[in-house]
């Protein structure tokens, strides 16, 4: 066998001389020979009738130069066995024929071709690892289900959180949108009335705050109403016509507060006008809010006699706005404050509920007191 000279490297370790020398030399023709062997066209007969025909691996053979069958006393692996890393029954895929096998089997096959450091460096280094798949076993004493009984049995009786369905919003008919129409009875079902400050019936709107679909419903009637109206603003009167504000969302347009004297900065105040309880109040704006041109629908909970509706009218004329409709979910049409409305310069006025529909006392507890102020 005819070899190229060493490395570059073992060469000048083999001028300084000693041990290191001859070991680092005997590895390198070692693995010059395992790949030269791998070359080499097998000379042994393939004829089962053979006798110099070379066993399997498996069976322990290695041909002529098998020194025993594993469990010979001159056979045997040679790795170290007190290494606690090592596993006598691990398998690893010889790259030479693709197939597995134990370390003892794979060193008696080529126990007598390579070195024992040869062999261990190429269990190591070219050897691929197989992954055994281990069911672990119940310990003796122990009694019940396994784990993956138990995993089982747990994925049964699980129990899955189903998300609760968004609730819908009620949809409109074009009945509903009609004054004291099927919708406008159910609001008015739910606003209770109270004797309060000095009246038989003062209606409570808080009964339909506590029905948030029916809230949601008349906000709703409101911004389709005025939506084919290309309104610019709405207005909306201290305080219960803040209520609406969510009308503006809907319709995406700015909602402007008409608030009482020394509540707002910058304010235009309107001509003092007598509430429909007792006193006298006005109305005040900010400057800029409203401008020429705008066309303005002014909001309240309810027109009873029109002296506050009649006061925003003046107050959005005097900025030269102009008064589309004056909205409110309630109309007291005994008081006669559409009439006013109109003559103070709105174009027109608009109830949703009547006064007729509302019968709803409501309950009053024990030493109720009426402690309304105006």
């Amino acid at each position: 066998l005819k070899l190229s000279s060493p490395p570059r490297s073992i060469s000048t370790r083999a001028a300084s001389g000693g041990t290191a020398r001859c070991q680092q030399s005997h590895i390198w023709l070692t693995r010059c020979a395992m790949v030269r062997d791998s070359d080499r066209k097998e000379r042994h007969s393939g004829d089962p009738k053979s006798s110099v025909r070379a066993p399997p691996k498996k069976a322990g053979g290695g041909g002529k130069f098998t020194l025993g069958r594993l469990g010979d006393e001159s056979g045997g692996g040679f790795q170290d066995r007190g290494d606690p890393n090592f596993d006598p029954d691990e398998k690893r895929i010889d790259p030479d024929d693709g197939t597995a096998y134990k370390f003892d089997q794979l060193a008696a096959f080529y126990k007598g071709k390579f070195t024992k450091q040869a062999i261990r460096e190429y269990w190591e280094y070219e050897c691929t690892p197989v992954k055994s798949k281990r069911v672990a076993k119940p310990k003796a004493g122990l009694s019940g289900p396994t784990l993956a009984e138990s995993a089982a049995e747990s994925a049964k009786s699980k129990y899955v959180v189903k998300a609760k369905p968004k609730p819908e919003g009620k949809r409109l008919s074009p009945e509903d949108m009609n004054s004291d129409g099927p919708l406008a009875k159910e609001i008015a079902a739910v606003i209770p009335y109270f004797p309060y400050k000095k009246l038989d019936k003062f209606y409570d709107i808080q009964g339909l705050l506590r029905h948030p679909k029916l809230f949601n419903a008349m906000c709703a009637v409101m911004a389709k109403r005025y939506r084919k109206m290309g309104v610019t603003k709405l207005a909306a009167f201290e305080a219960r016509g803040f209520i609406f504000s969510p009308v503006s969302i809907k319709l995406g347009v700015p909602f402007v507060l008409l608030r009482k004297d020394g509540k707002i900065p910058a304010a235009i105040s309107s001509s003092p006008y007598t509430k429909e309880y007792e006193g006298i109040d006005s109305i005040n704006v900010q400057k800029g809010l409203i401008v020429k041109g705008d066309k303005v629908v002014l909001l309240d909970d309810l027109v009873a006699t029109g002296g506050t509706l009649c006061a925003g009218i003046e107050l959005m004329k005097a900025c030269e706005a102009e008064v589309v409709e004056c909205g409110c979910m309630i109309e007291l049409k005994a008081l006669n404050g559409r009439e006013k409305c109109m003559k103070a310069g709105a174009k027109n006025v608009w109830g949703f509920i009547s006064e007729d529909l509302l019968t709803t006392a409501a309950e009053l507890p024990d030493g109720y007191v009426d402690d309304g102020k105006a």
